[in-house]
């Protein structure tokens, strides 16, 4: 991917060293103004959480989790008859679909965002909070050309009423706001031009069904984040269900930087964490302590252009053998501790340890 350089930044090789519409700016996700009731996002939430007091309580999410997974079935149905002979195999391995994921918000998940977000009780939750069901296609080619092909199948059936198109945002690095307009797209996993085909097919068969009121979707083209992370999110809505799937398109290269990132994310604004991560949080939290505003800062910078370095990579063909992970080595002034390929090995051995427990819990 010709991508061009940013800020200095060096492509290195492992080997060379209000309620419903709040949306506010931190590091991970900026917003842009509410296009919808929520963010579409992966656990992007980007407000700070002081207290799990607000919100709903565990039992009222876990209601809410128990409600909203009855839906994931028809989501893996739907990509997989959609998406499947797409995605790499060992006798395809040139595909364009590295993996499709899924996943219904956790109850702890829905908890905490109920907090940031001040949603106190089921029915709000249930209408409002629109990423309470989430799937992510994962390209093993990030190029425009692939993304497109890949995102062409969706028009016959919006065409045919079988899903509904609700909502696009275009995510752009916000490093990239400054370059010319040529420059700046080559971050985009699909064109604008593109990305409007598919709002005038969904709108036309909108007006095709001479509905009460005039139905648009609700579109940001132009979402430059502040992690410098490149993504196309959706709102997508299947017939018969009374809310909609988020869907999130990223290359496979940043999708696995942003595993990482996403701990991260939730270890650096007191969120949520799988206790399995202890020893990867012992390292970071003490980056948001007090009198460490100017680490953190720079960790941030880091963060940011590591995403830029994952999506100026080549793709390459799928393997079933194991593939080795590197990410953007240390670019700025912080103890080695901090270093992406650092905290990834240490995120990795503990991921390793759980599974050996779990693997040898008894009956």
């Amino acid at each position: 991917m010709n991508i061009p350089q940013i800020m200095g930044l060096r492509l290195m090789s492992p080997f060379t060293e209000q309620k419903q519409q709040r949306r506010t700016s931190s590091f991970g996700l900026t917003m842009a103004q509410p296009l919808l009731k929520d963010t579409v996002s992966f656990g992007a939430t980007a407000k700070m959480l002081t207290s799990r007091k607000d919100g709903v309580s565990l039992k009222a999410a876990r209601e809410v989790y128990a409600i909203t997974e009855t839906m994931q079935p028809k989501i893996q149905k739907f990509l997989n008859e959609l998406f499947g002979d797409l995605q790499v195999t060992q006798f395809k391995p040139q595909n364009p679909i590295y993996k499709i994921s899924d996943r219904a918000k956790t109850p702890e998940s829905i908890r905490e965002k109920s907090a940031t977000r001040q949603w106190n009780c089921r029915a709000e939750i249930l209408d409002f909070m629109t990423d309470l069901n989430g799937a992510k296609i994962v390209m093993r080619d990030g190029s425009k050309k692939s993304v497109e092909k890949v995102l062409s199948r969706f028009i016959e059936p919006i065409k045919k009423g079988k899903i509904e198109l609700i909502e696009i945002e275009n995510k752009r690095p916000k490093v990239t706001q400054k370059l010319s307009n040529s420059k700046k797209s080559q971050y985009d996993y699909a064109s604008i031009d593109f990305l409007e085909q598919l709002q005038r097919i969904q709108e036309d068969k909108w007006a095709s069904m001479k509905l009460k009121e005039k139905r648009e979707v609700r579109t940001d083209m132009f979402d430059f984040t502040e992690v410098n992370y490149p993504a196309i999110h959706f709102l997508f809505k299947l017939p018969g269900e009374t809310r909609p799937f988020e869907l999130m398109i990223m290359g496979k290269n940043v999708n696995a930087y942003k595993d990482l990132d996403d701990k991260l994310f939730k270890i650096l604004n007191n969120k949520n964490i799988d206790k399995k991560y202890k020893p990867l949080v012992d390292v970071v939290s003490p980056l948001s302590e007090p009198g460490n505003k100017p680490l953190l800062e720079l960790f941030n910078k880091y963060r940011g252009d590591a995403f830029l370095f994952q999506r100026a990579k080549k793709p390459t063909a799928f393997s079933e053998s194991y593939e080795i992970e590197y990410f953007l080595p240390l670019t700025e002034d912080l103890p080695p501790q901090y270093d992406l390929n650092n905290l990834h090995r240490i995120m990795q051995e503990c991921e390793a340890k759980a599974a050996v427990k779990q693997r040898t819990k008894k009956p």
